[in-house]
């Protein structure tokens, strides 16, 4: 009987001890609860909408600094370089072209052909079905031979900003900046830091 009655306790003991926790055996329970995530490398879309409301922005704000398109100054800037192609010349000095005229000089955009050893550290290179151009204060550039030359502006460029000096135009209830005869739509575009941008459209 005391045999019995000894068995009977150490039974009813082992049911109601406490488990025991062996030493890291929780912390790998948690640690498999954690949710691990990872990053996804995703290829950002390039969007273009072309807005269609009235202009409102200040095109020509990242070249506020500089002189006015068409404006006319007294002399051409120290240090600018004589270009010519044909009949035409023009002072160039950093990124921009002055033309003579019996007044003064007056700030142009370069016809087509024309080359110039350096542009600004600010131009910046715009693609166009695979082609590279680079662009600074409205005018479009090729490289070529170790020289950059001056290009029509290419339908489907966008651009940041645009010279002081530009229209804005209305055709068929769209608004459009207009330099020289090229026209520009505003465009909202993920491309630029701005968010917006000025593409070169046929109109």
């Amino acid at each position: 009987m005391k045999k019995l009655m000894i068995a009977m306790i150490l039974i009813t003991a082992g049911t109601t001890a406490p488990p025991v926790i062996v030493p890291g055996h929780a912390q790998a329970q948690v640690e498999k609860t954690v949710v691990v995530t990872t990053k996804r490398t995703r290829k950002n879309r390039r969007v273009r909408r072309r807005v269609r409301r009235r202009v409102t922005r200040r095109a020509h704000f990242a070249y506020r600094h500089l002189p006015r398109y068409r404006v006319t100054v007294r002399v051409a800037p120290r240090g600018a370089v004589v270009v010519r192609r044909g009949r035409l010349t023009y002072h160039y000095h950093e990124g921009i072209f002055y033309r003579p005229q019996a007044s003064g000089f007056v700030v142009v955009r370069p016809v087509a052909g024309i080359k110039v050893r350096a542009l600004p550290p600010a131009r910046t290179r715009v693609v166009v079905t695979n082609r590279t151009y680079f662009y600074y204060y409205g005018t479009f550039y090729a490289e070529k031979e170790g020289k950059y030359e001056v290009t029509e502006a290419p339908e489907g460029a966008m651009v940041a900003a645009l010279p002081d000096g530009y229209e804005v135009k209305e055709v068929e209830g769209t608004e459009y900046y207009v330099l020289d005869g090229v026209y520009y739509q505003e465009v909202e575009t993920d491309e630029l830091e701005s968010g917006v941008g000025y593409e070169v459209v046929k109109v």
